[in-house]
Protein backbone atom coordinates (compact mmCIF):
# COMPACT_ATOMS: atom_id res chain seq x y z
CA UNK A 1 0.00 0.00 0.00
CA UNK A 2 1.40 3.49 -1.12
CA UNK A 3 -0.64 5.88 1.53
CA UNK A 4 -2.18 9.18 0.14
CA UNK A 5 -2.28 11.70 2.91
CA UNK A 6 -3.11 15.49 2.53
CA UNK A 7 0.38 16.71 1.10
CA UNK A 8 0.15 13.90 -1.79
CA UNK A 9 -0.46 14.51 -5.24
CA UNK A 10 -3.67 12.68 -4.62
CA UNK A 11 -4.88 15.57 -2.50
CA UNK A 12 -8.34 15.38 -3.82
CA UNK A 13 -8.65 12.13 -3.08
CA UNK A 14 -7.82 12.81 0.85
CA UNK A 15 -10.16 15.42 0.81
CA UNK A 16 -13.05 13.29 -0.76
CA UNK A 17 -12.07 11.05 2.29
CA UNK A 18 -12.56 13.69 4.77
CA UNK A 19 -15.73 15.26 3.13
CA UNK A 20 -17.38 11.68 3.30
CA UNK A 21 -16.31 11.19 7.23
CA UNK A 22 -17.30 14.78 8.02
CA UNK A 23 -21.10 14.75 6.37
CA UNK A 24 -22.91 12.34 8.43
CA UNK A 25 -23.86 14.71 11.42
CA UNK A 26 -23.68 10.68 13.70
CA UNK A 27 -20.23 10.77 12.92
CA UNK A 28 -19.57 14.30 15.19
CA UNK A 29 -20.65 11.33 18.11
CA UNK A 30 -17.72 9.30 16.69
CA UNK A 31 -15.19 11.72 16.09
CA UNK A 32 -13.46 9.36 13.37
CA UNK A 33 -10.17 10.91 11.80
CA UNK A 34 -9.19 10.26 8.13
CA UNK A 35 -5.24 8.96 7.81
CA UNK A 36 -4.59 7.95 3.94
CA UNK A 37 -5.92 6.49 0.95
CA UNK A 38 -4.49 4.71 -1.29
CA UNK A 39 -5.90 4.96 -4.98
CA UNK A 40 -3.96 2.52 -6.71
CA UNK A 41 -5.21 -0.07 -3.73
CA UNK A 42 -8.49 1.26 -4.03
CA UNK A 43 -8.41 1.74 0.17
CA UNK A 44 -8.61 4.20 2.90
CA UNK A 45 -7.69 4.40 6.61
CA UNK A 46 -9.31 5.55 9.08
CA UNK A 47 -8.58 6.09 12.83
CA UNK A 48 -10.74 6.05 15.77
CA UNK A 49 -9.45 7.54 19.29
CA UNK A 50 -10.30 5.61 21.86
CA UNK A 51 -12.44 7.44 24.80
CA UNK A 52 -14.62 6.54 28.12
CA UNK A 53 -18.34 7.76 26.06
CA UNK A 54 -17.86 4.87 23.35
CA UNK A 55 -17.65 2.20 26.05
CA UNK A 56 -19.60 -1.03 26.24
CA UNK A 57 -19.28 -1.07 30.02
CA UNK A 58 -18.87 1.23 32.62
CA UNK A 59 -16.89 -1.34 34.54
CA UNK A 60 -14.63 -2.63 31.57
CA UNK A 61 -12.97 -0.30 29.00
CA UNK A 62 -13.79 -1.72 25.60
CA UNK A 63 -15.64 -0.01 23.03
CA UNK A 64 -18.95 -1.30 22.44
CA UNK A 65 -19.85 -3.43 19.57
CA UNK A 66 -22.24 -0.91 17.66
CA UNK A 67 -19.31 1.37 17.40
CA UNK A 68 -17.22 -1.09 15.53
CA UNK A 69 -20.00 -1.70 13.57
CA UNK A 70 -20.37 1.82 12.57
CA UNK A 71 -16.51 1.77 12.11
CA UNK A 72 -16.66 -0.70 9.63
CA UNK A 73 -19.49 0.71 7.70
CA UNK A 74 -18.21 4.15 7.65
CA UNK A 75 -14.86 3.11 6.11
CA UNK A 76 -16.46 0.74 3.94
CA UNK A 77 -18.53 3.68 2.36
CA UNK A 78 -15.63 6.32 2.13
CA UNK A 79 -13.71 3.59 0.60
CA UNK A 80 -16.58 3.03 -2.65
CA UNK A 81 -17.27 6.93 -2.31
CA UNK A 82 -13.77 8.18 -3.20
CA UNK A 83 -13.73 5.97 -6.25
CA UNK A 84 -17.48 6.55 -7.60
CA UNK A 85 -16.90 10.72 -6.56
CA UNK A 86 -20.05 10.94 -4.59
CA UNK A 87 -21.69 9.30 -1.47
CA UNK A 88 -23.49 5.45 -1.42
CA UNK A 89 -25.74 4.18 0.88
CA UNK A 90 -25.25 1.23 2.95
CA UNK A 91 -27.80 -1.84 1.24
CA UNK A 92 -25.90 -4.60 3.75
CA UNK A 93 -23.53 -4.95 6.34
CA UNK A 94 -21.87 -8.23 7.95
CA UNK A 95 -19.75 -7.68 10.99
CA UNK A 96 -17.24 -10.21 12.60
CA UNK A 97 -16.40 -9.29 15.58
CA UNK A 98 -13.21 -11.33 16.79
CA UNK A 99 -11.80 -9.94 19.95
CA UNK A 100 -12.87 -7.34 22.02
CA UNK A 101 -11.19 -3.58 21.12
CA UNK A 102 -9.54 -2.57 24.44
CA UNK A 103 -8.45 0.50 25.73
CA UNK A 104 -6.54 1.63 22.75
CA UNK A 105 -7.33 3.80 19.46
CA UNK A 106 -8.30 1.54 15.72
CA UNK A 107 -7.37 1.46 12.59
CA UNK A 108 -10.06 0.45 10.33
CA UNK A 109 -8.77 -0.15 6.44
CA UNK A 110 -11.13 -0.44 3.78
CA UNK A 111 -10.68 -1.90 0.49
CA UNK A 112 -13.19 -1.37 -2.74
CA UNK A 113 -13.52 -4.94 -3.77
CA UNK A 114 -15.99 -4.48 -6.43
CA UNK A 115 -17.90 -1.74 -7.91
CA UNK A 116 -20.90 -1.91 -10.84
CA UNK A 117 -23.38 0.30 -12.30
CA UNK A 118 -25.24 -0.26 -8.91
CA UNK A 119 -23.91 -1.76 -6.63
CA UNK A 120 -20.23 -1.89 -5.03
CA UNK A 121 -19.08 -3.82 -2.31
CA UNK A 122 -16.31 -3.57 0.34
CA UNK A 123 -13.91 -5.21 3.23
CA UNK A 124 -12.97 -3.62 6.02
CA UNK A 125 -10.35 -4.47 8.68
CA UNK A 126 -10.24 -3.20 12.23
CA UNK A 127 -6.86 -3.61 13.97
CA UNK A 128 -5.86 -1.50 17.00
CA UNK A 129 -2.99 0.85 16.81
CA UNK A 130 -0.29 -2.29 17.82
CA UNK A 131 -2.09 -4.48 15.22
CA UNK A 132 -4.03 -6.70 16.44
CA UNK A 133 -6.80 -7.78 14.37
CA UNK A 134 -10.27 -6.65 16.32
CA UNK A 135 -12.99 -6.95 13.52
CA UNK A 136 -13.78 -7.73 10.02
CA UNK A 137 -16.41 -6.81 8.08
CA UNK A 138 -18.07 -6.66 4.40
CA UNK A 139 -20.49 -4.45 3.02
CA UNK A 140 -22.72 -3.74 -0.04
CA UNK A 141 -22.96 -0.17 -0.86
CA UNK A 142 -25.53 1.64 -3.71
CA UNK A 143 -23.18 3.31 -6.85
CA UNK A 144 -26.85 4.50 -7.91
CA UNK A 145 -26.65 8.52 -7.70
CA UNK A 146 -29.66 10.15 -6.16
Amino acid sequence: MTPVSDSSEHKGDFDRLVQEIAAPPFHDLLRPEAVSVDPVDRSVVVRLTFRSDLCGSRQQPFFHGGVIASLIDLTGHAAIAIQVGHSVPTIDLRVDYLRAASNEDLLATGRALSIGSSIARADVEIRTVQGRLIALGRGAFSTLKR
